[in-house]
Formats: structure tokens, C-alpha cells, sequence
């Protein structure tokens, strides 16, 4: 089976890119999912520090357009068929 390279690109730099956000424009993007130092923010771009699940999830969420959670919203979100529910569910 072939070996799967790690690019040398962080996926935090990628995201950006893919949002359109330039390279003056990082600590703006990491604002958006949570990250409010501007050190932080340059250490994830640089590949330095990991992004956490949160995160990620958070840079899911922006490139998809969701909004904050709240009671209304997910009330939304079940009305238009994008929420999976767990057997958790309350």
C-alpha cells in the first residue's frame, strides 16, 4: 500500500486560503474560529501548533456558513435536515 505524504502546507494555511483570506489577514481568519492571540494565530499558520478538534470543527462550521448555536438556530438546522441525531439525544 502506498505511503500517504504529509503536506507541508498547514491545514490551518490551507483553510485560509480557501476562505480567501491573504497572508496580512491571519490573525482575522483565527478570530473566526476562536483563536484570539495574534502569536497563536501565527504559530498555527506557521505549522508550529496544532489545531484542536475544536478548532477544526469551528473551520468546518465557518466554511459552511453556520451560525453561533442557540435553541432558535438548532430548531433551523433541524427544520432543514442537517442534524444527525445521536441516540443520546434528549
Amino acid at each position: 500500500m502506498p505511503r500517504t505524504m504529509k503536506s507541508s502546507i498547514p491545514d490551518f494555511r490551507v483553510w485560509l486560503a480557501r476562505m480567501g483570506f491573504n497572508s496580512r489577514q491571519v490573525t482575522a481568519g483565527a478570530e473566526l474560529i476562536g483563536i484570539r492571540n495574534s502569536s497563536t494565530a501565527s504559530s498555527t499558520n506557521r505549522g508550529a501548533r496544532d489545531l484542536t478538534v475544536s478548532e477544526r470543527l469551528a473551520m468546518s462550521a465557518v466554511r459552511v456558513g453556520l451560525k453561533p448555536w442557540s435553541p432558535a438556530y438548532d430548531d433551523e438546522l433541524v427544520e432543514q435536515g442537517m442534524v444527525h441525531r445521536s441516540s443520546n439525544a434528549a
